[in-house]
């Protein structure tokens, strides 16, 4: 038996395509949970009235972060294999058969899909640009990356040997998760194809927020420190070579720009990816006005994780 769970939190407006899409599975899961934390958007209400359509739908009302209703969703769930789907995403028809089928083979412990980005008819150029800074491009999924939980299906016993998702931090959880099954099992079984859909956020209050929160939740598990080291560092330099191209020497701002053209060159790619069919002067904008999306993204993740790495060092947030 498959199980697909999710956790949901006001998410009434992006649920219905949510259904949509797993109806149009090309092999469908033996039982759907979710999990709804407590909203207030009427998510509950509309949930009991799909108990009513869809037989195979168990749902539960359980307060609690994201870790918390994936763990809950899980414990009620009857599946020896758990597929993991995410609100605020849809998923092509075969989603669901590609993630699962590698479990045929006893070897196979977990798998994980690439994900892209889900744009509406009508979208604006902010939304193509957020998409641009968060969601990776087809060809960055020819690599090994980090299963997100919003495409990844794992045995429910391999998720009780890793103490399944860690509900002592806010978020960030499935890569704590994904570390340990990784440190267990291995790499997952890939399948390269971006299956699930993610709706990128649509204004830049709720991108900074998201960013700042998600490394803030990396801070709190220290969590890609290195990463995080050498983008201070690189920030740094960057002020250093403008005060410098006007206080000594304009020739200071040619590392400056090599250095951005190398760094944007990833963000760049995904723009003109994601917008292949819109008109010349759209994607044109879209090329200057990327690196000020870019620049702000990193600027919240900066004071994410710092926040985060002082609140977990005070042991403000702690493993409990």
């Amino acid at each position: 038996m498959i199980s697909l769970i999710m956790t949901v939190l006001n998410e009434k407006t992006t649920l219905p395509k949510w259904f949509e899409s797993i109806s149009a599975q090309t092999v469908k899961p033996d039982e759907i949970v979710i999990v709804d934390g407590g909203s207030t958007d009427g998510t509950w209400e509309y949930l009991r009235e799909m108990t009513g359509i869809y037989s195979i739908l168990k749902i539960f009302r359980e307060p609690g972060n994201i870790a918390h209703g994936r763990n809950f969703a899980i414990k009620k769930s009857d599946g020896s294999v758990i597929a993991v789907a995410d609100a605020g995403c849809v998923y092509g028809n075969k989603w669901f058969e590609s993630i699962v089928k590698p479990f045929e083979k006893k070897e196979v412990t977990w798998s994980a899909t690439g994900f892209g980005p889900w744009f509406e008819k009508g979208d604006g150029l902010l939304i193509y640009l957020i998409a641009a800074s968060t969601i990776p491009a087809v060809g960055e999924f020819k690599r090994s990356w980090l299963p997100s939980s919003r495409s990844v299906a794992f045995r429910k016993d391999r998720w009780q040997t890793a103490d399944g998702y860690p509900e002592w931090i806010p978020f960030c959880e499935d890569v704590l998760f994904d570390n340990k099954l990784m440190t267990k099992e291995g790499l997952p079984y890939f399948i390269r194809e971006p299956l699930a859909l993610w709706r990128p956020r649509t204004k830049l209050s709720k991108y900074f927020k998201q960013l700042f929160n998600y490394t803030r939740s990396e801070g709190h598990g220290f969590i890609n420190t290195f990463r995080q080291i050498v983008r201070y560092v690189v920030y740094t330099a960057s002020v250093l070579l403008l005060f410098l191209s006007f206080d000594k020497s304009s020739l200071f701002l040619v590392p400056l720009f090599i250095g951005s053209v190398v760094y944007l060159n990833k963000f760049w790619k995904r723009w003109f990816e994601f917008t292949v069919g819109k008109i010349a002067a759209f994607r044109l904008i879209g090329f200057f006005l990327t690196p000020m999306v870019v620049v702000l993204g990193d600027v919240a993740e900066m004071f994410g994780y710092l926040l985060g790495f002082v609140e977990r060092s005070l042991k403000i947030v702690s493993e409990k």
